[in-house]
């Protein structure tokens, strides 16, 4: 047996296990990050039953990350410490990326997640638990954040006093898709929560999208968000540990996440759903940001970071992307309405 650090992931700890006979992944479950380890575990439980169930529609590979039992039969088990862990397919002859390179990567990527909206379409919302509590729900990040600026009235340096005038400065924009669909019944679908490019793996001789990993926040969600954070990760070119000054929203990315997107799911978006995708790209590039921040100004206690100034640096990312996104509105929208028709 031989047991390896699989990934850079920014919460669980995570290991790929080889054996004789097969491989796969292991992870423990940062109970920091989700209180209740225990959601995780049955929201993968009703998303791989629901998988298993699938017969593939696709003759590009791809192979579903799903929950594994163990030797029991336990779909988790518990060590000396009370943490969960947990096992799942590991996808073998995969490589995944921080950052697309080609356009052909950006376009599998948004493909990649366009088939994995597909395929949930037929899972009932109802049997999924939100993993996190308020996960995607700014207005209560706003409210966390305003408590926690009482707290930290003197860090006044020239970065932070940056964020905090983007967050003041652009509250309006980012709350518009809450605001919008909150007044709407039947939104709520399932979601990946955490689509960016380095949770696609891609296969290592064809290098086509070949599944998505990471399924904590699998749950309850809008697709707005799950797209907009695909294009938010993917058309910032220099990466999420880019340096600020050279953060911008590549549009030829963005063209083609958006064709990969709707080739993948077939149809599955209404026009009043792509009308919201841009405000979507807003909403959740303004939400990490405030995150981000947040973070940074509790001590970097949620973000795995070497120092708390990297969650800082995290943040100034996604607020000058954001500026660039929004100076580029337009532009965006008549791509999406292009391409979605």
């Amino acid at each position: 047996m031989k047991i390896e650090i699989l990934g850079q992931g920014n919460i669980n700890d995570t290991y790929v296990v080889h054996t004789e006979e097969h491989s796969f992944v292991l992870q423990k479950i940062n109970d920091q990050v989700f209180p209740d380890p225990l959601i995780l575990i049955d929201n993968l439980q009703h998303l791989s039953l629901h998988l298993s169930t699938l017969a593939p529609t696709t003759k590009q590979r791809w192979e579903d990350a799903i929950l594994l039992p163990a030797l029991d039969g336990a779909l988790f088990v518990y060590d000396d410490k009370g943490a969960v862990w947990r096992a799942l397919t590991y996808i073998d002859s995969s490589t995944c990326l921080t950052r697309a390179e080609t356009v052909e990567q950006a376009t599998q990527t948004g493909w990649a997640l366009g088939h994995f909206h597909k395929r949930l379409a037929g899972l009932d919302p109802r049997k999924m638990q939100v993993p996190l509590p308020g996960f995607h729900i700014l207005k209560n990040y706003l409210k966390h954040y305003a408590q926690i600026c009482k707290d930290h009235k003197k860090n006044t340096s020239k970065e932070s006093q940056f964020c905090k005038q983007v967050i003041e400065e652009n509250r309006e924009g980012a709350l518009l898709l809450e605001n919008t669909l909150s007044r709407k019944q039947n939104t709520t679908r399932i979601i990946h929560g955490d689509p960016k490019i380095s949770n696609i793996l891609f296969d290592r001789e064809s290098g086509r999208a070949v599944t998505i990993i990471d399924l904590d926040t699998v749950g309850p969600g809008l697709l707005q968000h799950d797209i907009g954070d695909c294009l938010r990760s993917v058309c910032n070119t220099y990466g999420e540990e880019a340096v600020p000054d050279t953060v911008t929203f590549d549009l030829t990315f963005c063209k083609g996440v958006l064709e990969g997107y709707f080739n993948g799911a077939e149809g599955l978006l209404t026009p009043e759903d792509c009308d919201l995708i841009y405000d979507g790209i807003q909403a959740i590039t303004y939400e990490l940001g405030l995150r981000f921040f947040m973070d940074y100004l509790q001590g970097g206690i949620y973000f795995k970071c070497n120092t708390v100034e990297e969650t800082l640096q995290k943040a100034l990312v996604q607020f000058t992307l954001l500026q660039d996104i929004i100076v580029k509105k337009k532009t965006i929208h008549k791509l999406i309405q292009q391409i979605s028709l």
